[in-house]
């Protein structure tokens, strides 16, 4: 099996953009999206910075809070992106309120 570093660089680069596109598309602070996903503030932004790994439980918890199907984190932006630039297709990224954002809200948690 041939491994090569540099795409599993791109992978994370490509997913760290996802992730903060997602975020900034819900209006959702690194705070509030990390809340959201039962994680630290730190995490997200390592995560959105490429300084760490993320693992296949922490795509789900973030997946989760954003509204969306995980597998959309790892589209290249070609297969996400719709008309306007920064806007993932609704039916691609099936975005969703958050189900954890309203129970936020209401004082829940």
């Amino acid at each position: 099996m041939n491994t090569d570093p540099h795409q599993a660089r791109e992978l994370r680069i490509r997913f760290a953009a996802n992730l903060r596109e997602q975020r900034q598309i819900l209006r959702l602070s690194q705070e509030a999206l990390a809340d959201l996903a039962g994680l630290h503030r730190t995490y997200v932004s390592q995560v959105e910075r490429t300084v760490t790994n993320v693992s296949l439980d922490n795509v789900y918890k973030l997946a989760l809070a954003l509204g969306i199907d995980a597998h959309v984190l790892f589209l290249p932006p070609a297969e996400g992106v719709s008309g306007k630039p920064g806007e993932l297709s609704q039916a691609t990224a099936k975005i969703i309120k958050p189900a954890t954002a309203a129970r936020k809200t209401s004082g829940g948690r």
